[in-house]
């Protein structure tokens, strides 16, 4: 599969920022033209080998990239006490790359009785990315004159490895009962370094060089249950055990400092249960109550400061 795009978007922010002590009262006008250029690739090719009729062994990969082109021209009045500041003219450029490479390998055993299997399944992904963005600022005084420029910069890299191992077990006891359990382990090694530049200086406190590794072991079972012919059940309780451990590599530029952290999490039950009415062949009302857990994807775990609009860093 292979997709390219190209859309274009027109940003207005008109900001005013009241008077606080000794700072007066300002307006700005800021006005955004931008244009996103990208493309996507995907490849993915599998096979399965039937071992015998109650046996078969599958082997997937796939190969992912992606390329995005970020252009932000925009110009900026200011007006402070109601008086004519200075306008400023900013063009953001940005570009982002990334590679990801999988593999898959399950097996699958059929028992004799139909709808009876236990499964499982090995997955790694390896994944790198590069993103480089530049900020270029001239600011001009009401009668024309330049009254300041500069420039910031953004070069960055990471990677991310990804292993899961899972098993899954099912087994339809009778025709009103069926039994479920399987156990999961999930393991992600992440790494993102983050380099930024204001007027070609390098600016330490605003770089950032971070990795963390996040492990979570699971095992869950479910039993269903039909009593009659309107009433369903299902009964689940899952348990799960998680830790984390992130580092500012080298004290963020700073040997001395020990930055590294954890979070480890104990055995935690997250117990489920489903009833479900029959109304008619084509409807049925479910009521259900679940425990779950809202982790935080990769995006909030990251130290990195935004500076892509200096005007709403």
């Amino acid at each position: 599969n292979y997709n390219q795009r190209k859309s274009k978007f027109t940003t207005d922010v008109d900001r005013y920022n009241f008077p606080f002590s000794t700072t007066p009262a300002s307006y700005i006008v800021q006005n955004i033209n931008g244009v996103n250029n990208g493309e996507f690739a995907f490849l993915r090719g599998g096979f399965d080998y039937f071992i015998d009729n109650r046996n078969t062994l599958t082997i997937t990969g796939s190969y992912v990239h992606g390329s995005f082109n970020n252009s932000q021209p925009q110009t900026v009045d200011s007006t402070v006490n109601a008086a004519y500041w200075s306008h400023s003219d900013l063009s953001s450029l940005s570009k982002m790359d990334f590679k990801n490479v999988g593999s898959q390998l399950s097996f699958k055993h059929n028992f004799a009785k139909s709808g009876h299997d236990i499964t499982a399944d090995l997955n790694y992904n390896s994944s790198n990315n590069s993103n480089i963005s530049n900020v270029y600022s001239n600011t001009f005084f009401p009668s024309g004159g330049n009254k300041s420029n500069y420039t910031q910069a953004n070069n960055g890299s990471g990677y991310n490895r990804y292993l899961t191992i899972q098993s899954d077990y099912e087994n339809p006891i009778s025709e009103t009962t069926k039994f479920e359990a399987g156990v999961r382990g999930a393991i992600r090694n992440f790494r993102n370094d983050n380099f930024q530049y204001y007027n070609d200086t390098f600016n330490i406190n605003a770089s950032s060089r971070y990795k963390y590794t996040d492990q979570v072991y699971a095992a869950y079972t479910t039993y269903s249950f039909k009593t009659g012919k309107k009433w369903s059940y299902q009964l689940g309780l899952r348990a799960e055990s998680s830790n984390y451990s992130g580092t500012l590599i080298d004290g963020n530029f700073n040997k001395t400092q020990d930055t590294s952290f954890k979070v480890n999490y104990a055995v935690s039950l997250f117990p489920s249960a489903f009833i479900t009415y029959k109304l008619n062949d084509k409807t049925d009302l479910q009521i259900n109550a679940s425990r779950k857990i809202n982790r935080p994807n990769f995006f909030q775990l990251l130290p990195v400061v935004n500076l892509s609009d200096p005007q709403n860093a």
